[in-house]
């Protein structure tokens, strides 16, 4: 009798997180679920446009239209902030933006030179827009790194430093979730296909679809992880199996969650646990003073039975996986 309660036990289990897993690969998008801001990079293409129809294409996007959009062109991040702010309603749980190309379009910064005024001027008013999407309950944004603009050679030196300071910027971000797409790589090659008459500040239909495959793709990569439904299996003594070696292992017990960990260089431990639907119920921080394996001890508390999504942040590594708590 014990055996066989046992073995009923683990199969409903198995069977509510084969439930999960399922709704977690397909996330069911209204239009109002996700925004578009920014500058005429967005405003004056088909990005925001081109990106509706392949979430509809995959059955994500449930509605006929597309998502909104804020953009407004010739704006500072100072503006789009504002933007999100006053004139995106209700608010977005997914943010797709950009912002720095009208900031930096006449800024006299040396190449690399990452202290330049105008930099650090467009750092800070990132920050306070990343604490605006925060507040607003973003759960996951993505910012666009820009390609470069052959025919203004000042902007192009200026734009690559700010992308190195937005990757390093997003890379640290962990709430909301932030991923990065770099638009360098996608346009090399391709700049006369995507960009019509000289116009390198504002892809052509061509130039839209490539951009908005490129977020897609990021946003679809590893089952969906930006819409954080991201899920792997669960072994019957609740240690899970992850995402890459990131994470050797992790169990709950009385209360702690004991996580085994693989870190490339010393760096901060970050955690985070939300429930399937997105909400989260726990965030800590350890430090790391070495590289190698790290075990760690998370004090959680009580955490109600369930499904989580456990996700891990050490330097750029990023690893998620699922917690079964009984």
């Amino acid at each position: 009798m014990h055996n066989l309660k046992s073995c009923f036990v683990k199969m409903t289990f198995a069977c509510l997180f084969i439930v999960f897993t399922m709704y977690a690969q397909k996330p069911q998008l209204t239009e109002n679920d996700l925004l578009c801001n920014g500058e005429s990079f967005f405003e004056m293409t088909d990005i925001c446009k081109e990106l509706s129809k392949l979430a509809r294409e995959d059955g994500v996007l449930i509605s006929n239209k597309n998502f909104n959009q804020v953009a407004q062109s010739g704006q500072p991040i100072s503006v789009i902030r504002n933007n999100f702010v006053t004139k995106a309603n209700p608010k977005p749980k997914y943010v797709v933006t950009d912002g720095g190309g009208i900031d930096l379009m006449f800024a006299n910064c040396q190449p690399g030179d990452k202290n330049c005024g105008q930099i650090q001027e467009c750092k800070r008013e990132l920050l306070l827009y990343i604490d605006e999407m925060k507040k607003a309950g973003v759960k996951a944004f993505l910012w666009m790194g820009y390609p470069e603009v052959p025919n203004m050679q000042n902007l192009t030196i200026n734009q690559a430093i700010w992308t190195e300071v937005t990757k390093e910027l997003i890379a640290q971000t962990t709430e909301p979730k932030a991923i990065y797409v770099d638009l360098l790589p996608v346009f090399a090659g391709h700049y006369n296909q995507y960009f019509s008459n000289n116009d390198y500040l504002h892809p052509n239909n061509t130039g839209s679809r490539a951009v908005a495959q490129a977020f897609w793709d990021a946003m679809k990569a590893n089952n969906y992880a930006f819409f954080d439904t991201g899920a792997v299996s669960v072994s019957e003594q609740t240690v899970n199996k992850v995402v890459s070696n990131h994470i050797l292992g992790q169990k709950m017990k009385n209360d702690n969650l004991y996580l085994s960990l693989s870190v490339d260089q010393p760096s901060d431990i970050k955690l985070r646990l939300t429930t399937a639907s997105g909400r989260s119920v726990f965030t800590a921080q350890k430090h790391a003073a070495v590289s190698g394996k790290q075990d760690v001890v998370f004090h959680t508390g009580r955490l109600a039975s369930g499904v989580y999504l456990c996700e891990i942040r050490t330097g750029k590594q990023i690893s998620q996986s699922t917690l079964l708590v009984h």
